[in-house]
């Protein structure tokens, strides 16, 4: 539901059963996807790595838009305007 876009979807969405995909898009080739709707596929791992980026597992729920908040925060940026996520804090804690 968070890919559907009233103004810009088709009316007809297709969905593949479990563990199958299209993977030539236009001529872009991929190996894996994040959009069908079954559980196993809206798992996506977040690493951070870097300078005084202590080692930590985070085992809360995370979603993908906390990625630009965290980022900027890291960087000593404001975070995009349009970004809706939050910082990851346990990234920071020592």
């Amino acid at each position: 539901m968070n890919n559907f876009n009233p103004m810009r979807s088709g009316d007809i969405y297709i969905v593949f059963e479990p563990h199958w995909f299209i993977n030539d898009f236009d001529g872009l080739e991929v190996t894996c996807t994040h959009g069908s709707p079954w559980r196993y596929d809206t798992f996506v791992p977040i690493m951070f790595a870097g300078a005084r980026i202590p080692p930590a597992h985070i085992y809360r729920r995370v979603h993908a838009i906390d990625i630009a908040p965290t980022l900027s925060r890291y960087v000593g940026a404001k975070p995009p305007s349009g970004s809706s996520g939050y910082v990851l804090e346990e990234i920071f804690s020592q």
